[in-house]
Order: structure tokens, then sequence, then C-alpha cells
């Protein structure tokens, strides 16, 4: 990334980088996503995009800042397209890599159960804190209910680096190189994972999603991969808490 103080120009270093994808979803939502003054490819093929610079404060976002956020991921979450899992790196219509629901979450999530290869008494999440097999376990048709939800164009990756705030409310929200599409519950879950359950009432109360089992189903997903992705225990811990949060949830939506 290179930068002159009012643009910022983005160079793909290697094909993770998306950036053909990411000006498209930038184009197709608009504000808030940073718009995009100009895009191509250099002599070998490397895609660019150039965008302004965009500057946020230090004022925390309150209730209607994440409904702001909220609103935002009903605009993406509206847009036309086809297909499940993570976007294409192309131009033109969003669409998903994977042909079926399960596929689609494999692109992201390539190995938490009950869809990948790993069994739940393998995974980091359970090996953590074994006794969350069984609650996990009894979850299983809740999980691939959620799975299966109707799909959108989903961020999927809502930690606080990727939103930029700015009086408390949303100025921009910021890389869409893990962009998919599939359950819009996705996204609540991401929220509730680095932010917490309340602000995704918020979230949900903005977007106009219903926040009920979906989101907590999901989240069981995340937890798995982010115990599996986990660097540290302090990483793997959280991810083991926000488990059992979920768990909780899913009481709540389905008590008994």
């Amino acid at each position: 990334m290179f930068t002159d103080g009012a643009r910022v120009l983005r160079l793909a270093l290697d094909d993770e980088a998306r950036l053909t994808m990411q000006a498209q979803v930038q184009r197709t939502l608009g504000v808030p996503a940073v718009p995009v003054l100009d895009q191509g490819a250099g002599p070998d093929g490397r895609a660019w995009v150039l965008e302004p610079h965009l500057h946020g404060d230090d004022i925390p976002p309150g209730p209607a800042g994440w409904e702001d956020l909220g609103r935002a991921l009903a605009a993406l979450h509206a847009r036309p397209g086809t297909g499940w899992g993570r976007l294409m790196d192309r131009p033109g219509p969003l669409v998903g890599e994977a042909g079926t629901p399960t596929e689609g979450v494999h692109t992201r999530l390539p190995d938490v159960w009950p869809l990948g290869p790993t069994p739940l008494t393998d995974q980091a999440l359970v090996r953590a804190d074994p006794a969350l097999l069984g609650p996990i376990q009894g979850q299983r048709d809740a999980i691939l209910t959620a799975i299966r939800e109707p799909a959108g164009a989903l961020h999927t990756d809502l930690h606080g680096g990727q939103l930029l705030w700015r009086g408390g409310r949303l100025l921009a929200l910021l890389d869409f190189g893990d962009a998919a599409r599939g359950p819009l519950a996705w996204d609540l879950a991401s929220v509730a994972f680095f932010h917490g359950w309340a602000v995704a009432d918020h979230v949900a109360g903005g977007a106009g999603i219903r926040m009920g089992a979906e989101a907590a189903a999901f989240g069981l997903l995340l937890a798995q991969h982010r115990a599996r992705r986990a660097r540290d225990e302090q990483q793997r811990a959280r991810a083991v808490t926000f488990a059992w949060h979920c768990l909780e949830q899913l009481g709540r939506v389905n008590p008994g």
C-alpha cells in the first residue's frame, strides 16, 4: 500500500489480495464502502486500486454507530449475486466460488465440524475445553439449518480494523478481501465474536435482521475456526468463551 496523504494505492502482492473483486464490491455497494477512484493492472499483471485516504477519529461508536454498521451490512446483503462462498476475483456480478451452501462455508472455514474432515473430538476448540463436546454435538441440526439460510453478499470478518469511525458514526466499512456469499447470520456472528452480543443486537436492529438461533449456531463454526487458527492460549481462550456464549444464546432461543 502506498499513499500521498490524500490517496491510497493498493497493489496486489499475490492472488490472495483479490483486489478486482474488492473493487467490484466497493463500486456495487457505494457508501459506506471506500470509493474507487481508479483501478487497473501493472505490466506484470498485478491488480491495483486507487482510493481516497479516509481518516477516522478516536471517538468510539455508540448504539447509533453500530446501527450504521447494520444498515451498511443490509445494503451489502441485498446486492444481487449467485453461488455460495468466497466471491470470485473478477469484475461483473458477484459470484461465489461454490455450488452449495456447505461448500461455500468450506471456502472460508475449511475444517469445522460438522462440515470438514476433522471430527469434533479433534477440533482445537474442544481440545482446549473438552466440556464443550456434548453441548456442541447437540447443536448439529441448528448449525446445518443456519448454513442453509438464504444467501446474501457478506463481509465475514468484521473486526475493529475493518471499521472506520468518525464522531461515533460509521465512516467506512473496509477490506472486502474475505467477502463471500452465505447466510446473513454469518456477519452477525462475526460482529458478536469481535464486539459482543449486545453490539450484535444493535447491528441486527440497524440491518433489520432477526437475531435468532442462526447467528449463535453459525458462531459455533467461527469459534472452531478461531481456535484452530489461534496463535496463543489467550486467543484459544477467547474462542472457547465465545463458544459458551453461543450455546447460552441458543439456550435462550430454544429453551429446554
